[in-house]
């Protein structure tokens, strides 16, 4: 859908506007409609996408029985006493859950919120294909949302809330006592409700919803600019968010002003302009204010922009300065010194919420603006970071997910933990769905590769999808209804592609009408039942290196990140706070060093990295060659591994070596080894010993990023059949220009894509990884031409 600027203007008035206007500046004098979205892109229905993936069914279903079998009354006790006057805090007999939900938490009642949204999720997707489950889930729902009403009835001004008010007094500064994050849990309550209202149709849940951000509205618009700074120095989740989403179901204005109030503008501002102010902050406290900056921008418009950018900005920030492999970020919680990762890495890395929060901004961005650098990120961090955080045997989930070597998963308990993670786990598990697929006004998105089927009831299109990566490098879309129109279907081409491998599809088994452009592969035609689209993706292995240590790396094979099993000794965890850590107990040895040996130099290595970690025949393993680890670690998905300590990260010792120049007719960007997009380089020195670095580490224009060669350009790839000398490197199929290709789609039975357009492409990097690779650098506003049958 393409953007525009709805003319319907909408004013405050009376004090209402006058508050507003002095204390946080007037409104934009273009305000749109609730109802009128800017995405170029939408989402499907729930119900409309069912993942039909083994190992993702399991876990969903493990995860829906946790929820299930949480009693509800118990996770209302709170709310129940504080509508009897009573504090949780310090009454007996409420029958409370453990953990965050206990007498002791004042974080009490954020689980609510969760298991709202999650239940509401559940629902929205069973309910025309599992009438009993739906029912079941449905019945809690209504029980839970009438309860909530009884309790918000017993206040005169709509307060709901498992903690008494004065809670928020506290963090106002106008009374004593303890408190947390009060607005961080309003905002967990309120988005449930809103959720139910969407998924389950509950027209009470809104209603309670709605008081809830009168209340808001009430108490922070008398907030001025002092006390306005005092309470957002405080973690508030998303609460502009929640209240621009209710807005947008309300049009009332005083929820607008509500959202806006919580609009951190003296934050926005520098990252907007592109600089890093994130080092020191709590990192999870960060991610939902842009998220609610790009609500922002969704609900009013196009005249809202700076929210647009401000949210874009800190993504590529996020991305580029702090993120590990996985896609996770932060240490202990905490944002820290640009590209300190290896330095970062210990049992306490990559809070589970973190990685929710940014997906969440990853999905916005993408309908937004349809640039697939947003669904190559959204597969690396949904694969390596939230399928990696759940214990597949119960559904239970993790804080942190260690980068550091030697530690492993600690999972929480079904009644006596409730962490912040495992709410947004709830919802994790309950929603795998929401992002395999897209469609604008008539073309239909496939963003990631499981099995799944989709129902595009206003097309009259179904499809089914059957993926089985990482074992296989296919995936195969057969058309099961069509509409008698044509349909264009547009397949995205992922980033992790082996740099020297063509990609194919084909239709029926023969050649394909396709075209390649901004990183989808479009096939556009009548199609009839029984039509089969047939995508081979090449996978290769990839190493991926750390800005502060670039002999510190870790294996990656297509989408999957690697990880090697260390054993099971004495997994002891240790409280961290409020939440638990992993340890390595005196006594327990961890090798966390990888030794080149047989005469080879780091960089020769890893240049053949092909040959030196190879896949076992038929199984999702990988074994090391040529280094004094060969028979002792084993590499596989990291995502399945929960029972054992393990190792993401290992650091190549040996000799550093020379920067290993082109072979075998494919060239790679500066800094890379033999592979294009493998590695970056370790480099020019003769430094040895454990992280051995050495002058080429960093290329022209990298900051801290985490990829070695950021912002090099490369020398102008050759593939089969395609000679230029556009910029860029041949990373994920990017690099030579159209100039020179052959046509290989005229054989008749298949078409092999593969680059882009000179220029299509750009050097960055991605989650500042270290892994090289090209960023899709398209202008939003300036679509690129595309172009047919390219060769690889």
């Amino acid at each position: 859908m393409s953007k525009r600027i709805l003319q319907c203007r909408r004013s405050l008035s009376g004090a209402t506007a006058l508050t507003v206007s002095l204390l946080f500046g007037a409104l934009a004098p273009g305000v749109a409609s609730a109802a009128d979205p800017v995405e170029k892109l939408q989402e499907f229905a729930l119900d409309e996408v069912s993942v039909t993936d083994a190992y993702y069914q399991n876990i969903s279903s493990k995860e829906l029985a946790y929820i299930m079998s949480l009693d509800p009354n118990r996770l209302l006790a709170g709310f129940k006493a504080v509508s009897q006057g009573k504090d949780p805090g310090n009454a007996s007999g409420l029958n409370l859950y453990g953990g965050w939900e206990g007498g002791w938490s004042l974080l009490r009642g954020h689980t609510i919120g969760h298991y709202m949204s999650a239940m509401a999720r559940a629902y929205k997707q069973l309910k025309s294909s599992d009438a009993e489950q739906s029912a079941a889930i449905a019945q809690k729902l209504d029980y839970t949302i009438s309860q909530l009403k009884s309790f918000q009835d017993a206040s005169p001004k709509g307060y709901l809330f498992a903690s008494p008010e004065t809670h928020f007094d506290v963090v106002e500064g106008k009374a004593s006592g303890s408190s947390w994050a009060p607005w961080y849990t309003m905002h967990k309550i309120i988005a449930g409700l809103i959720d139910v209202h969407e998924f389950e149709g509950n027209a009470t849940a809104l209603e309670i919803a709605s008081r809830l951000g009168d209340w808001t509205y009430n108490r922070s618009s008398t907030w001025n600019a002092d006390l306005r700074r005092k309470v957002l120095g405080v973690e508030y989740g998303g609460m502009n968010d929640c209240l621009y989403d209710l807005y947008r179901l309300t049009n009332n204005a005083n929820h607008l002003a509500a959202a806006h109030i919580f609009d951190e503008d003296s934050l926005f501002t520098p990252i907007s302009q592109g600089t890093n102010v994130l080092p020191g902050k709590h990192a999870n406290t960060q991610i939902p204010k842009f998220i609610g900056a790009l609500n922002r921008y969704r609900t009013l418009g196009e005249t809202e922009n700076f929210y647009y950018t401000a949210a874009e900005k800190f993504w590529t920030i996020v991305l580029r300065d702090h993120t590990y492999v996985t896609g996770g970020n932060s240490q202990l919680e905490h944002f820290h010194e640009p590209g300190k990762l290896d330095a970062q890495r210990d049992n306490v890395n990559n809070e589970t919420c973190n990685s929710y929060n940014m997906l969440k901004l990853s999905r916005g961005l993408f309908k937004a603006t349809g640039d697939v650098k947003y669904a190559d990120y959204y597969e690396q961090t949904q694969i390596n970071e939230i399928m990696s955080a759940v214990n597949p045997t119960n559904g239970m989930t993790t804080y942190f997910k260690p980068m550091g070597t030697g530690f492993f998963k600690v999972f929480g308990k079904p009644q006596d933990t409730f962490w912040c993670c495992n709410g947004t786990g709830m919802e994790n598990y309950t929603k795998l769905n929401d992002s395999l697929y897209f469609h604008g006004d008539t073309d239909l998105y496939v963003n990631m590769f499981l099995s799944s089927t989709l129902t595009w009831t206003a097309r009259g299109l179904s499809l089914k999808q059957t993926s089985n990566s990482p074992l296989s490098d296919k995936a195969v879309f057969e058309i099961t209804a069509a509409p008698a129109d044509a349909v264009t279907i547009k397949f995205r081409k992922p980033s992790w592609v082996a740099s020297c491998q063509p990609v194919t599809i084909t239709v029926n088994g023969q050649a394909c009408d396709a075209t390649e452009a901004d990183g989808y592969l479009t096939v556009g035609r009548t199609w009839e039942p029984g039509d089969k689209v047939e995508l081979t993706l090449p996978m290769e292995v990839k190493v991926s290196r750390l800005p502060d240590n670039p002999n510190a790396v870790a294996f990656v094979y297509g989408p999957v990140v690697l990880s090697a099993g260390l054993g099971t000794e004495r997994m002891l965890s240790e409280p961290q706070w409020a939440s638990e850590k992993a340890t390595i107990p005196a006594g327990v040895v961890i090798k966390d060093t990888i030794g080149i040996n047989n005469g080879m130099t780091i960089s020769e290595w890893i240049a053949d990295i092909e040959n030196n970690l190879v896949q076992t025949p038929g199984k999702a393993e990988f074994t090391l060659r040529n280094t004094d680890s060969d028979s002792t670690l084993k590499f596989t998905p990291h995502y399945q591994r929960y029972e054992d300590r393990y190792g993401i990260y290992f650091r190549l010792t040996g000799t550093a070596g020379e920067t290993i120049p082109d072979v075998d007719g494919c060239t790679p960007p500066p800094g890379t080894g033999k592979l294009c997009d493998s590695v970056s380089s370790s480099e020019t020195g003769g430094a040895t010993g454990s992280g051995a670095t050495g002058s080429g580490a960093t290329g022209s224009g990298a900051t801290g990023s985490g990829a070695t060669g950021s912002g090099a350009t490369g020398s102008g790839a050759t593939g089969s059949g395609a000679t230029g000398g556009g910029s860029g490197g041949s990373s994920g199929g990017a690099g030579g220009a159209d100039d020179g290709a052959t046509d290989q789609g005229s054989s008749g039975c298949s078409c092999s894509l593969g680059r882009a357009s000179s220029g299509r492409w750009q050097l960055a990097a991605l989650f500042g990884l270290g892994l090289v690779a090209w960023r899709r650098g398209r202008r939003r506003a300036a679509p690129q031409r595309s172009r047919r049958f390219v060769a690889r």
